[in-house]
């Protein structure tokens, strides 16, 4: 289920930004645990991340999909991996214009999130890094998510940078535009998380996923990185087809 999958990736982003001499590459291995739901039994899945991250430009692949912005240009580009199309949509994303009539004022009553980020005292050795641990919470009439999510401040980065980005990130994922507001307490680049969401509209299923750092490097982004392949079809974005993962 596309919104389910939309809510979770965007709930576990990694928030980090890039320096301002180079990109920064981050590599991290997600799992989420094994569910079952209306019927239908989803196993576990351990998933590679990569995000790469430049001054005013971002991308993050991950398995069959991917995700180019360009504050640059003002626009962002979601890759398909499989039928190598992608869709660019201009920033600031207004998800309303793509909806059908009458549909953008029911589906963000449902999914819009209420955010709070609580930090911690508590802090550990995660690897190289010293961190943080920031309680997150997130509530909608469709979810509740809590994640552990432990930051580190031994890595540089430009985190306001970051967030301009960030926000246009989740715009694309109805209900959570505004989440980058109160994400901004997180202080460091969160390196390490643990999370539990329970679907209340799904009968409140719970699902367990996880994510941790397996490396973070400074260095100069491949040519092309930032752009959509050249192999790469344009497609209009069809906004039901992406909530079915289509």
């Amino acid at each position: 289920m596309k919104i389910q999958r939309a809510l979770l990736i965007a709930a576990v982003v990694v928030l980090a930004a890039g320096a301002v001499s180079a990109d920064i590459k981050i590599v991290k291995m997600e799992h989420t645990d094994g569910f079952s739901a209306m019927g239908r039994t989803t196993p576990p899945v351990d998933q590679e991340k990569v995000t790469w991250i430049g001054k005013d430009r971002m991308r993050l692949d991950s398995g069959d999909s991917g995700t180019i912005i360009r504050l640059d240009q003002m626009k962002l580009y979601l890759l398909n991996h499989n039928d190598k199309t992608y869709n660019v949509m201009e920033l600031p994303v207004d998800l309303t214009q793509f909806m059908p009539p009458g549909m953008a004022e029911q589906m963000l009553a449902m999914m819009t999130f209420e955010v709070t980020v609580t930090p911690t005292d508590e802090e550990k050795m995660i690897g190289e890094w010293k961190a943080r641990r920031f309680d997150v919470s997130m509530t909608s009439k469709m979810a509740t998510i809590s994640i552990s999510m432990w930051a580190t401040q031994d890595v540089e980065f430009d985190q306001e940078a970051y967030y301009a980005m960030y926000e246009h990130l989740n715009s694309t994922s109805p209900g959570l535009d505004k989440m980058a507001k109160e994400m901004r307490k997180l202080d460091g680049l969160v390196i390490e998380e643990e999370g539990v969401t329970t679907m209340t509209i799904m009968g409140n299923t719970t699902i367990k996923k996880s994510q941790k750092t397996l490396s973070i490097e400074d260095l100069a982004a491949p040519e092309g990185t930032y752009e959509p392949p050249a192999d790469y079809t344009e497609k209009p974005y069809d906004f039901m087809k992406a909530m079915q993962g289509q």
